[in-house]
């Protein structure tokens, strides 16, 4: 049956965006989904788990750079990452924004931000020379405050975290307690959509922090060794042990998804999928948070 050109097109940073290319969306959500469960899970191992975010100093990333095979895969990372995560806010942005005027100007934002953290990225990963940033000659070396800057932005971002966090406790506590149920009354994989799209969001917006930082690396030593050393404060450690969580989330629920859209069976076990997620979270989660205090702290 034909579809009406107006159902069949939508506007995207105006343009007409086909139903293949929202297809093409849809599977490129899922395939770096499964991509990044190796990419970004192997990045966590090293950085959360073997190590602390503390440790990936300057000394950390130059050995780490200096075997190509770590700079394709923190290569693949970023794009893999990156575009997962900005493709995934693009349908929070046509679930949230009613106006056609703001969807656009949120589509054009992502594009932009895409196209400038890209180019960030790859940069950094291709051009980064040791031995001019080891001996702080590189341009903008020994200015502190950039590090300043990045460090305190992690602040910010704990802030929020906390805030959303306690937010989120008051209103459950206050609906349990009126005998409601929160959220929605219907199946479980409400809750799952809901943690998903909420820790992709928290996910993306710390990714862009980090690739800035990650950037400063090739401004000199001493202020990329500046901006790490935030990471070992005490009112930071909560925020990063809860990233890890999310991560964590996000992956395995990524598969959840995966296995419901692709297995004749999965639509049908998604609430046990669901559970073992949550239980997986916790329990993957435990060791990282045991590693972080005992390092960071002790």
């Amino acid at each position: 049956m034909a579809v009406a050109p107006s159902e069949r097109t939508r506007s995207v940073f105006g343009s007409a965006m086909s139903p293949g290319l929202e297809k093409a969306y849809w599977y490129f959500l899922r395939v770096s989904g499964v991509a990044l469960v190796f990419l970004a899970g192997g990045h966590l191992f090293v950085t959360h788990y073997l190590n602390v975010p503390s440790e990936t100093t300057f000394d950390f990333v130059s050995a780490r750079w200096a075997n190509p095979l770590w700079r394709t895969f923190d290569t693949l990372l970023l794009l893999a990452a990156l575009w997962h995560g900005l493709i995934g806010m693009r349908f929070s942005i046509t679930d949230y924004l009613r106006s056609r005027g703001a969807r656009q100007v949120g589509y054009g934002a992502l594009w932009i931000f895409g196209a400038v953290f890209t180019v960030l990225g790859l940069v950094t990963i291709i051009t980064f020379d040791e031995e001019m940033s080891r001996e702080n000659t590189g341009p903008l070396s020994g200015e502190m405050w950039i590090g300043d800057l990045l460090g305190y932005s992690l602040f910010v971002f704990a802030v929020v975290t906390y805030a959303a966090m306690i937010a989120l406790g008051v209103w459950l506590f206050g609906h349990v307690r009126e005998g409601r149920s929160p959220i929605y009354t219907g199946d479980v994989g409400q809750y799952a959509w809901v943690m998903h799209r909420a820790t992709g969001i928290g996910i993306l917006f710390f990714l862009l922090i980090h690739i800035v930082d990650i950037m400063l690396i090739g401004l000199g030593r001493d202020v990329y060794d500046h901006t790490v050393e935030f990471y070992a404060n005490p009112f930071i450690i909560p925020m990063e042990i809860l990233l890890v969580g999310a991560v964590i989330y996000h992956l395995l629920n990524g598969l959840r998804i995966v296995a419901i859209d692709f297995s004749a069976t999965g639509a049908s076990r998604e609430k046990k999928y669901f559970w073992w997620v949550l239980i997986g979270s916790v329990v993957l989660t435990i060791p990282s948070a045991i590693v972080i205090f005992a390092k960071e702290l002790f």
